[in-house]
């Protein structure tokens, strides 16, 4: 008999939690949004260093939105990975970038947007040709504009360093 009411108990505590507890999941989801492209003569990076350069990116953003009761965004997070690869002159120069891409969703209609991440650049035998990292917030205004608030990081890679490693 008293198995059975602590059994009876433990099923009662545990529909009760189950009932009760906040799931990690409501009102959030997931997606992943693949990207591969290739761009044959790279306008910036080909005007920077003064013969063409192509460029190919693939990679993912993992995004999980979430949204309050009435189905309004609140929040967006894009964790990324890319990959890519620019090439000139027989030589390419491959790159990863990573790094999360938070976007929080006021009720006034602005949104602030949080962009932390790191990028290396290399060449296969070679080594590391650019390594930064930094992390930008913006403020976004109702029209979509957007004003930044914070930065660290480099302001621009450093594309002088790249160009010298198709000529090397």
């Amino acid at each position: 008999m008293n198995r059975r009411r602590s059994l009876a108990a433990a099923a009662s505590a545990a529909a009760l939690v189950a009932l009760t507890a906040p799931t990690a999941t409501a009102g959030a989801t997931r997606t992943v949004e693949t990207r591969d492209f290739t761009i044959p003569v790279h306008e910036q990076t080909s005007e920077a260093c003064g013969f063409p350069v192509s460029l190919h990116v693939w990679g993912w953003f993992n995004v999980v939105t979430h949204t309050d009761g009435a189905g309004n965004v609140t929040k967006e997070i894009r964790n990324y990975l890319f990959r890519g690869e620019l090439t000139a002159n027989g030589v390419t120069v491959q790159g990863v970038t990573h790094g999360p891409d938070v976007t929080t969703y006021h009720d006034d209609g602005t949104a602030t947007a949080m962009v932390l991440g790191v990028v290396n650049r290399r060449v296969p035998g070679a080594g590391t040709v650019t390594l930064a990292s930094g992390l930008t917030i913006n403020n976004i205004d109702r029209e979509g504009e957007e004003v930044v608030i914070f930065h660290s990081g480099p302001e621009e890679e450093s594309i002088a360093e790249v160009c010298s490693a198709f000529t090397a």
